[in-house]
């Protein structure tokens, strides 16, 4: 029990790092361009499990606990959005807008991403 705790503090002291590296880059380049810190630790996290510098296994458990209790993550940012309500109302229509054209986009840039990593992937077997 107190092992599988241990390995879990490691995995999130890895996972702050990648995401306390990606911080620290974003205050770097803020002057020329402004890119989340978040996002620039994905980024990094991606690029090391691609490059195989860092193993799945390291942060799997974690990870799997953050991708299962995702929708809580998002409850402080609700409450936000819900505080600021007076501020944007004169906007909501613009907003509602964004977010389903946005959505619509993702939705479609994924499924093509995944059609060309598909035949990719087929092909690849069928040469083999």
């Amino acid at each position: 029990m107190l092992k599988n705790v241990f390995k879990i503090m490691i995995q999130i002291a890895i996972i702050y790092l990648i995401y306390m590296a990606g911080k620290y880059i974003s205050s770097l380049i803020s002057d020329f361009i402004v890119i989340p810190g978040n996002i620039i630790g994905m980024v990094i996290l991606l690029l090391l499990l691609t490059t195989n510098v860092m193993k799945i296994s390291m942060i799997e458990e974690t990870g799997n606990f953050m991708l299962k209790y995702m929708g809580f993550f998002f409850v402080p940012l609700t409450v936000g959005l819900i505080d600021s309500y007076a501020l944007i109302k004169d906007s909501i229509i613009q907003i509602l807008i964004i977010l389903v054209v946005s959505c619509i986009c993702v939705m479609f840039v994924s499924s093509k991403v995944t059609d060309l990593l598909i035949s990719f992937s087929e092909r690849k077997k069928a040469n083999d």
